[in-house]
């Protein structure tokens, strides 16, 4: 058993250098930050990088395969232990996931990604040793960056954007035919600094600032009569606000290798003065200036670009806040997607294309109803804290969708429990398949832990956690299975499955959450973007199959033939790759108003 968590890093030991990609650069500085990180840290000594076998049609263009690029690094300079291993000396758990991984001690549990894997080391860290300097970085109640970056533009700037641009600057990759066209993300950043920062408890924090810095004794009592609305704007000097965070130290690792190869050539205080005057801010911290040797081999190698005289390019970006919005989503009319002209113009355009969705026959037809009072308390989705209210309408759910598992599975399956909650699907898989392995995906730690609790009152073996986004999953498995993954989580799921040849079953939910994102593109099919369907009204179609509310609504048929029409896109997409599929509607379907089940098995 192990006595400590393990922090898995991509890496390779060559020539005496220690050479990383962006990713394991930008943990080893946050690591290095804070000097004494409360895990153990292993190189992976792989220098292939993940690439899935999906079809061409599945992919995007952020997802062609491009060549791994490594920075090195002085390893002497290192304030932690590292110790080093080949791939294949990893555990399972560990090589089904992208790294960075954290690995928990004595468990079968591990997270995944970038941030998440950085913000565990944080908290363990802090655990151990309670008055550490980095707890701060943790932000306000310890929430920096907990969204997933398929939903939150911030996290997806930090944790993806950023470190895709120092990749392109470090590989020379801005240069074209003698142009120098400066990243747009630095742009973006820039634009991100000219909006006030969010403040939680707001009030209480200006007000505090009033009174050590205001001298006068009247005019400090006038401010501290006014309103919050009232009161100036504070300067926004940190990435997430007043206090530096995690985001600072991720994203100054990328900045402070683009800054040392653009300050040559660009003028950076008149273009970016908001950033510079940050990545200074940060310069002077105690603690980043004591990791900067880590950074400086890759500094001097290319500090500079080799041609000279270049023209620079200054493209145009939309003046935005990266809080809350996002560059590349459409925008609707009216700030609405659902007004009824809009709808029937999608239909009427559906309609003409003779694209006529309609429902399989329930593959299960009578025997779908499980015997929950034969099983023990703790597989009732009551033991997943669910409100009696909803007990009843989740175990007809589970009816439906753990029998047509059933009926697919074979013994010794590998069975993925995506977006997988507090277990109501992957643990009642696991009692009834004790032959299979099952894994439960799922980003939210708390979600994991009421399942591992239930897992072990039932004293199942054949269960193991990995708590990561699905774009971070990477294990090879023969069928994944979902109930209500929200929005573009469906389709990631199903983009999984793809990828692996497996089978699956999905029932979707949040339809108004399809958008595009770095991996997903919208329409799925081929024969929807033939028809045409343009993405604005793709969406329109989306937002309105959340119009499902009871029989006696109006809107609810409406909602229905939307859900059918967006469900039948993901199935062309399936077909195109050589699945057979359903598409069912759940019984009772009154068991809930997203009551769809997506169904596909590889033909022979």
């Amino acid at each position: 058993m192990m006595d400590q968590d393990i922090l898995y890093l991509v890496g390779s030991k060559e020539d005496g250098s220690l050479l990383v990609p962006a990713e394991t650069l930008v943990a080893l500085f946050t690591l290095q930050y804070c000097r004494n990180p409360a895990v153990s840290v292993v190189i992976v000594d792989k220098k292939e990088a993940h690439v899935s076998q999906s079809s061409d049609e599945c992919k995007t263009e952020s997802q062609e395969t491009v060549k791994e690029l490594w920075f090195p690094v002085n390893a002497e300079c290192i304030a932690f232990p590292i110790s080093y291993k080949e791939l294949s000396e990893c555990p399972t758990v560990v090589r089904d996931c992208v790294l960075p991984v954290i690995l928990m001690a004595s468990e079968p549990w591990c997270v995944a990604g970038l941030c998440s894997s950085l913000r565990v080391m944080l908290i363990k860290t802090v655990k151990k040793y309670p008055t550490h300097y980095c707890k701060k970085l943790l932000g306000f109640r310890g929430g920096c960056m907990q969204a997933c970056a398929e939903v939150s533009v911030w996290t997806k700037f930090c944790e993806i954007e950023v470190v895709n641009t120092l990749k392109e600057v470090y590989n020379n990759k801005s240069i074209v035919q003698g142009k120098l066209c400066i990243p747009k993300d630095i742009l973006r950043y820039e634009n991100h600094f000219q909006f006030p920062p969010i403040l939680h408890n707001g009030l209480k924090i200006k007000q505090q600032y009033i009174r050590d810095t205001v001298k006068d004794r009247a005019e400090r009592q006038r401010l501290l009569s006014l309103k919050l609305s009232e009161l100036p704007e504070m300067e926004h000097e940190y990435a997430e606000g007043l206090n530096m965070t995690m985001a600072d130290v991720m994203l100054f690792t990328c900045f402070h290798i683009i800054i040392s190869k653009l300050k040559n050539h660009v003028h950076l205080d008149d273009m970016c003065p908001l950033v510079m005057k940050w990545y200074r801010l940060l310069c002077g911290n105690e603690y980043v200036n004591l990791s900067l040797s880590l950074l400086q081999k890759t500094v001097d190698i290319h500090n500079t670009f080799q041609e000279h005289n270049l023209e620079i390019v200054v493209p145009e970006v939309q003046r935005e806040s990266l809080y809350n919005s996002d560059p590349e989503r459409y925008k609707p009319r009216w700030r609405a997607f659902t007004h009824q002209d809009d709808i029937d113009k999608v239909l009427e355009i559906l309609g003409v294309s003779c694209i006529e969705p309609s429902y399989d026959n329930h593959p299960l037809g009578d025997s779908i109803k499980l015997p929950w009072s034969e099983y023990p308390g703790a597989l009732s989705p009551q033991e997943g804290q669910l409100p009696p209210s909803r007990l009843e309408r989740k175990c007809q759910q589970l009816d439906n969708i753990v029998s047509a598992v059933m009926s697919l599975v074979n013994e010794g399956d590998v069975i993925v429990d995506f977006c997988a909650g507090g277990g109501h699907v992957g643990i009642i898989l696991a009692y009834l398949l004790p032959s299979c392995k099952i894994l439960l995906v799922e980003n939210k730690d708390h979600s994991l832990r009421r399942a591992k609790q239930r897992v072990d009152a039932l004293k199942l073996k054949n269960v193991e956690y990995l708590q990561c986004n699905l774009d971070y999953f990477q294990g090879t498995f023969d069928l994944g299975v979902c109930l209500h993954a929200c929005g573009v989580a469906t389709d990631l799921v199903m983009q999984k499955c793809f990828e692996q040849r497996a089978k699956f079953v999905c029932c979707p939910c949040c339809y108004g959450g399809v958008r595009p994102n770095h991996i997903l593109e919208y329409p799925r099919s081929k024969t929807y973007r033939d028809i045409p369907l343009a993405l604005e009204e793709y969406l329109i179609l989306g937002h309105t199959s959340d119009q499902t509310h009871d029989e006696n609504n109006p809107k609810t048929e409406q909602g229905q033939l939307c859900m059918r029409y967006i469900d039948n896109d993901r199935l062309l997409l399936a077909q195109s790759l050589g699945y057979s599929t359903k598409l069912v509607l759940m019984e009772p379907k009154t068991c809930s108003p997203k009551n769809h089940l997506l169904i596909g098995v590889l033909e022979n």
